[in-house]
């Protein structure tokens, strides 16, 4: 019999109706490709393949659930697996477009995973969508804007390059094993003309990391260090030296990247 595997963050969704309405989130036709990663004992992946759509693909890291997974593949010609780690594995080796990633991601690599699909290249990426399940907590962040205490560096990172739709709130009651925290159901598709290249996301990365290391701080002496006086001026920086790092929309932040980048 499966046991639940904690320091994996196994927490699997039971309500049906739920797993149903995540799976309607998704634009699918007969020409998609879902990759889904966590499939879990496959609860979503049953909702998923009633969808029609021309290849599901799941990305499981527990070996343990492999003959869970390997009933689904005898019972479907459209659903294949590989037990890998989905933070290293390279999806394009399965999937080049039409991509959509489902995934109750577990709540100890959630964040390393969105920035990955963040990081992708070439830009617009390989998935056309994502429809994700985190910790409620972090969701709040992924989505928070200005004047929010939640915003931070992942919601200017994720709003770089990502446009961002919340779905529902999932008790925690939904799971077995029941975590301590509710979670939320979040959307993303591209930006499919961002121009933000992979090298102004690390400059970004790098300001917010500065930025944000004093978030409760005004934020004076960290863009003091971060900018010459030209550029300073350029940011009026006397009318925003006393803000904190929270009060700075996304498009202060990216202006700071093209200050950096115009660099000669």
């Amino acid at each position: 019999m499966f046991k639940h595997k904690k320091h994996l963050g196994q927490n699997f969704l039971i309500n049906k109706n739920i797993t149903k309405k995540i799976a309607e989130i998704g634009i699918i036709n007969k020409d998609s490709n879902i990759l889904e990663v966590g499939p879990g004992t496959g609860g979503l992946t049953q909702e998923l393949i009633k969808k029609d759509a021309k290849k599901i693909f799941a990305i499981e890291f527990d070996k343990d659930l492999k003959p869970e997974l390997e009933k689904i593949k005898n019972n479907f010609n459209n659903f294949d697996y590989i037990i890998s780690d989905a933070l290293t594995f390279d999806e394009r080796k399965i999937f080049k477009k039409n991509v959509i990633i489902f995934g109750n991601l577990p709540y100890n690599i959630s964040l390393k995973l969105l920035i990955k699909w963040i990081y992708s290249e070439p830009w617009p990426p390989f998935y056309n969508q994502m429809v994700l399940m985190f910790q409620k907590e972090v969701a709040e962040r992924i989505i928070a804007t200005s004047n929010n205490k939640k915003y931070g560096r992942i919601s200017i990172l994720s709003d770089a390059r990502l446009n961002i739709k919340f779905h529902f709130n999932i008790s925690k009651k939904e799971f077995n094993p029941e975590p301590k925290v509710d979670s939320t159901v979040l959307s993303f598709t591209p930006k499919k003309n961002n121009n933000l290249k992979l090298d102004d996301l690390n400059i970004l990365s790098e300001l917010t990391k500065n930025i944000f290391n004093t978030k409760r701080k005004m934020v004076s002496k960290a863009l003091k260090k971060i900018l010459n006086e030209k550029e300073l001026q350029i940011i009026d920086f006397n009318n925003i030296k006393n803000l904190r790092a929270e009060n700075l929309d996304f498009n202060f932040y990216y202006k700071l990247v093209d200050l950096i980048k115009s660099r000669s």
